[in-house]
């Protein structure tokens, strides 16, 4: 179904205007038939500053049983077959999980994550098996992400199209030990700013104030923090930017109107539904 927000995307090899429309409203429930996943929902719904973070490594990857390991493996394996097929890499490293996720939505205080590990292949293959992980009690997966709410000097929202699925998403990111040593606030900003850089080609350079929106937790139980990037440059020159992006994760940026922005994020799937609330704490 065609979501009624009209939005504008920008292809990168010509850069020619046309107009496009926002994904559709699925939503999932840990109630519903199909799937067993989490309700998303608010941890931390209020603006801070990123740097004010803390951070404590406790150590120790996600453990999970033999039964569940071995419906893993075979999981994982039919993935590296499909991957192969496509004649793309699929990544197997780590990502830093948050083992306090719970105890954000019970302090008002300072933000502190205690962060162990947590492999990709536990992550990519949770839809598939999330009924065998719902019945053997396992932990939530709790990946530690970040994303942001991009906006133009000019006062529009920027978004990427996925190359693969055609979805529209935010811009950002697994945190992911392999590349990144997270050890202050400050880390968490500079993920976003990989992320920027990597899917949209715009730099540090290009950022004027970056605040943390908030922290919610996905259907995945993916732990995201979210924040609000404010750009010095225009929307045609992130359009023009993108074609020195350094991964083609994103086959296009998306603009959405700074009137629309609500309904659109509204739109959207998951967490997504989530982010008006928080802009409108940070707007008071």
């Amino acid at each position: 179904m065609r979501s009624r927000f009209a939005i504008s995307a920008v292809r990168h090899s010509e850069h020619s205007i046309f107009r496009a429309f926002g994904p559709g409203t699925t939503n999932w429930r840990r109630t519903t038939g199909q799937f067993r996943l989490f309700v998303p929902r608010t941890l931390l719904g209020r603006r801070f500053d990123l740097g004010s973070v803390t951070i404590k490594h406790v150590g120790g990857a996600w453990r999970t049983n033999a039964s569940y390991e071995a419906a893993v493996a075979d999981a994982w394996k039919q993935k590296q077959q499909e991957a192969q097929q496509a004649r793309f890499r699929i990544w197997d490293g780590f990502y830093y999980r948050v083992t306090n996720a719970e105890a954000l939505e019970k302090h008002d205080g300072i933000i502190h994550f205690a962060l162990g590990t947590i492999s990709y292949r536990y992550l990519a293959t949770y839809r598939q098996l999330d009924t065998q992980h719902a019945s053997h009690a396992l932990d939530p997966l709790y990946h530690l992400s970040t994303a942001a709410l991009i906006r133009t000097s000019d006062n529009w929202y920027v978004f990427g199209r996925r190359s693969r699925s055609g979805s529209v998403d935010l811009i950002g990111g697994g945190v992911q030990q392999d590349e990144l040593e997270v050890t202050t606030g400050a880390d968490l900003e500079r993920n976003l700013v990989k992320e920027f850089r990597e899917e949209l080609g715009i730099s540090h350079a290009d950022l004027s104030v970056v605040l943390g929106l908030g922290i919610v937790l996905s259907s995945t139980s993916n732990v995201l923090v979210l924040a609000k990037a404010d750009l010095k440059i225009t929307r045609r020159e992130v359009a023009l930017a993108f074609s020195r992006r350094e991964e083609d994760e994103m086959a296009e940026p998306v603009f959405v109107s700074h009137d629309e922005i609500g309904s659109f994020l509204k739109s959207l799937t998951d967490y997504r539904k989530l982010i008006p609330s928080l802009i409108d704490s940070v707007a008071a």
